[in-house]
C-alpha cells in the first residue's frame, strides 16, 4: 500500500485541511426526511457534534450513531472539550466521552437516549480488482442533513501527527474522491449499510481529494476503552 506522507507542519497547512469547524445546527431537518429508507436511515444516524471549553472555542464535526446510544466522530473535535452536545434531526442533547484515541484522531460519545437509526461497523478490504467503491456519508448542506457520495480509491499509511502535533504517527486509512468540506471531519463512511471509515482530512491541492481513518484497523484503544469503561490512559483536558 501507498504511503501519504503529510508529517510536517508546512505540508499539513499547505497541503491538508483537516475539517475542524463549522457553525452549523440540525433545525428543520426532520420535516425533510426521504422517501428512500437507506438514504432515510443514514440522515436519522447522523449527528453534529458540538464541543465548548478549548481556548474558548466551539469545535464542530459530523458524528454517526454505531449503536443505539453511541456516536463515532474525530477526537480533535473534543479536545479540552468541558461540554459536549450532539444534534439530531430529533434535537440536541448531552454527550459523554466514552472512548478517545488522539493518536488515530477517533473518539465515541454516549447519549443516554436511545437512537433507533444506526451504521455499524465493519471492516473493508480494497482489492484492486474492486476499485473504485463507492460509498456515502451523511454531512451538513444548509442546515439539513444529505447524503453525500464518495469514492474510494485505495488503502493507504497516513504518516501524520498526533492531533496535539507531538508525535509522528502512521493511521491506517483510505484515500478518496469527494465534496468533502470543513465541517464534515468525522463523518463515517457507509459501503453497502456497514461503516467502513471516518472522514479526517482533505487537500488543498487536489480538487476532491481526500482521507479517511479505518475505525477497525485503527480502533484498538477505542474498543478497549468502551471495554473497561475507562480513559484514564488519554488526557480528555488537553487542548
Amino acid at each position: 500500500m501507498m504511503a501519504t506522507n503529510i508529517r510536517h507542519h508546512l505540508m499539513r497547512l499547505v497541503v491538508v485541511c483537516t475539517v475542524l469547524f463549522s457553525a452549523v445546527t440540525l433545525l428543520g431537518v426532520a420535516a425533510r426526511l426521504p422517501d428512500d429508507d437507506d438514504a432515510s436511515s443514514l440522515i436519522e444516524a447522523t449527528a453534529v457534534v458540538s464541543a465548548t471549553g478549548c481556548r474558548n472555542t466551539i469545535g464542530q464535526g459530523i458524528g454517526t450513531f454505531i449503536s443505539p446510544t453511541l456516536i463515532l466522530t474525530s477526537a480533535h473535535t473534543l479536545a479540552g472539550a468541558s461540554d459536549i452536545t450532539v444534534s439530531t434531526y430529533l434535537g440536541v442533547a448531552p454527550a459523554t466521552i466514552v472512548a478517545f484515541d488522539p493518536t488515530n484522531d477517533l473518539a465515541i460519545v454516549e447519549v443516554n437516549e436511545p437512537h433507533r437509526s444506526v451504521v455499524p461497523l465493519s471492516a473493508l478490504s480494497l482489492q484492486s480488482s474492486s476499485l473504485p467503491i463507492t460509498g456515502t456519508i451523511g454531512v451538513v448542506r444548509d442546515e439539513n442533513v444529505i447524503r453525500l457520495p464518495i469514492t474510494l480509491r485505495r488503502s493507504v499509511k497516513i504518516t501524520t501527527e498526533d492531533i496535539y502535533l507531538d508525535n509522528d504517527v502512521i493511521r491506517p486509512g483510505f484515500e478518496l474522491e469527494g465534496d468533502i468540506i470543513r465541517g464534515d471531519s468525522g463523518a463515517v463512511i457507509v459501503v453497502d449499510g456497514k461503516g467502513v471509515g471516518v472522514i479526517w482530512s482533505r487537500s488543498r491541492t487536489s480538487a476532491a481529494r481526500a482521507w479517511a481513518i479505518d475505525p477497525i484497523a485503527g480502533g484498538d484503544l477505542i474498543e478497549a476503552q468502551q471495554l473497561s469503561g475507562m480513559t484514564d490512559d488519554v488526557d480528555l483536558t488537553r487542548c
